[in-house]
């Protein structure tokens, strides 16, 4: 028969256990190594478990948690030993976002490549490099897939499916018009520099009720809605009507791309990618334009320009790219969180650079026949995608890659800086030296030849780092737009 202690009794030996048994987990903690810099209070612990007398002596729980040396790592310790030691290198550094140098380069070259597609033609080059510089139709789906990439690298968390909390506690319409005015400011500057510029044009041939109108089209980035009037004013800021658009979607999607598994994301990938493809191919059925090379053939050769335009500026028709690039940027940096370890080399950034190049090569000498338009959906986009995405992980992983070193440098970064103003900048100035109404009254005649062109791209380029230097680095400029993006976000 088993005697019966007093109360009293069982309650010191309740306690007496108690202090064995912690005494016992922390010497057991301490030869694994796991509590190094924090000690436990044994009284408190004590205290925790006698304040719950339920709580059966075989199933006690003790946690125990230490500050490490730099992270504000918690080990627990759970019923009798403490948890496996994480590996070191995967919290921080796993999880840390660092500055991809490369797309800041990459931006340059794309840029480079729009502004010789515009007006590469002037310089009076052969018939081969005329065609091989005059695929701005498919550069400028690089762009927006480099934006949506972009943006998703830099809202939503490394090796976690969840969305930074910039972008999901910040209001939605203040996160919104935050990214606008980044590019808002420039865009008004330079319409209002060149005014004068565009109204005599447009006055002279549309009248003043047709030019105003289209002068509230071009301020209020609406321009790409419409089709056949997309390249109003500054003519390549149709770019920006877009991309407000699918900027105007990103806290809406965003998160819930966050939250896909790679499996989800591959998926994804290829409906957004089905969706991107049908209006494309829908265009050259309609119209039979298959072998059409859209940019080196003049507006009276092609058969439908309102629907060639529909395809290609229309705002809704360009969101499947963006996501594409959000998408493919959610895959890298998922990397190494569900058990895979995707393979990256030197190769994997330049094989798809060379079918980029390639492809260019061979449609610019007749070797392959195909529209701009559907080439860009089936060949370019992809290939662009694994080239960033191959860059993005070579960087990550510190992978010996001479091409990620190269677009990595100092100097083709300082270039990349001066990508966005370029941009903006180019076609007023090349309305200035080619423009035939604009050119003759400033130079008596439009501005041909090869010479003449280095004397544009120069212009162009020292116009952008002016305005680099000046405008974009301004404090008023900065606190103009902050304080813009605080009213209007109230009043939204």
């Amino acid at each position: 028969m088993t005697p019966k202690f007093p109360q009293e009794m069982t309650r010191r030996l309740r306690a007496t256990f108690a202090r064995r048994s912690l005494k016992f987990l922390l010497i057991a903690a301490l030869l694994n190594g796991s509590v190094a810099s924090a000690f436990v209070s044994p009284t408190s612990s004590i205290l925790q478990l006698q304040s719950s007398r339920a709580t059966n002596p075989s199933t006690m729980q003790t946690i125990v948690s230490q500050q490490a040396d730099s992270d504000s790592e918690t080990v627990r310790i759970r019923g009798g030993g403490p948890l496996p030691p994480s590996n070191p290198k995967d919290p921080a550094a796993k999880n840390k976002k660092i500055r991809i140098s490369s797309f800041d380069s990459m931006r340059f070259f794309l840029i480079t490549q729009i502004v010789l597609g515009h007006f590469i033609r002037f310089a009076e080059p052969s018939d081969v490099v005329f065609k091989f510089f005059s695929h701005h139709n498919v550069i400028v789906g690089f762009f927006f897939v480099l934006s949506g990439y972009v943006t998703a690298y830099t809202t939503t968390e490394n090796a976690q499916r969840i969305a930074s909390p910039r972008l999901t506690e910040t209001p939605s319409q203040k996160w919104i018009l935050s990214k606008i005015f980044g590019y808002l400011p420039l865009h008004l500057f330079v319409l209002a520099l060149f005014s004068p510029l565009f109204l005599y044009a447009d006055v002279k041939y549309n009248g003043w009720p047709t030019a105003v109108w289209h002068g509230f089209l071009s301020g209020t980035m609406t321009q790409a809605w419409f089709p056949m009037h997309a390249e109003i004013w500054n003519a390549p800021t149709w770019f920006l009507s877009a991309l407000t658009f699918a900027t105007a979607l990103f806290p809406f999607c965003l998160p819930k791309i966050a939250q896909m598994d790679k499996k989800q994301l591959r998926k994804t990938v290829g409906w957004l990618w089905i969706i991107n493809l049908l209006p494309k191919i829908g265009y050259c059925y309609d119209l039979n334009v298959w072998k059409l090379a859209e940019g080196v053939s003049s507006a009276k050769a092609h058969p439908s320009m309102a629907m060639f335009n529909m395809v290609r500026f229309s705002p809704l028709l360009q969101v499947a790219e963006v996501l594409i690039g959000a998408v493919a940027c959610r895959l890298v940096m998922l990397d190494g969180t569900e058990g895979d370890d995707t393979k990256t080399n030197a190769l994997s950034t330049f094989v798809p650079l060379a079918g980029i190049i390639g492809l260019m090569l061979a449609r610019a000498t007749g070797l392959v026949e195909i529209s701009d338009m559907l080439a860009r959906a089936v060949v370019f986009v992809p290939l662009f995608l694994r080239f960033m995405m191959a860059a993005h992980r070579n960087t990550v992983k510190g992978v010996k890659d001479p091409l990620v070193s190269f677009l990595s440098s100092k100097f083709l970064g300082s270039l990349g800086a001066l990508a966005f103003p370029i941009f903006v900048l180019h076609g007023p100035i090349g309305q200035v030296f080619y423009k035939k109404l604009i050119a003759t009254r400033v130079f008596g005649k439009v501005m041909t030849g090869p010479q003449n062109f280095g004397l544009y791209l120069l212009t162009t380029v020292a116009s952008a780092w002016i305005v680099q230097k000046t405008f974009l680095s301004s404090k008023a400029v900065a606190n103009w737009s902050k304080n813009s993006v605080d009213k209007l976000s109230s009043w939204v």
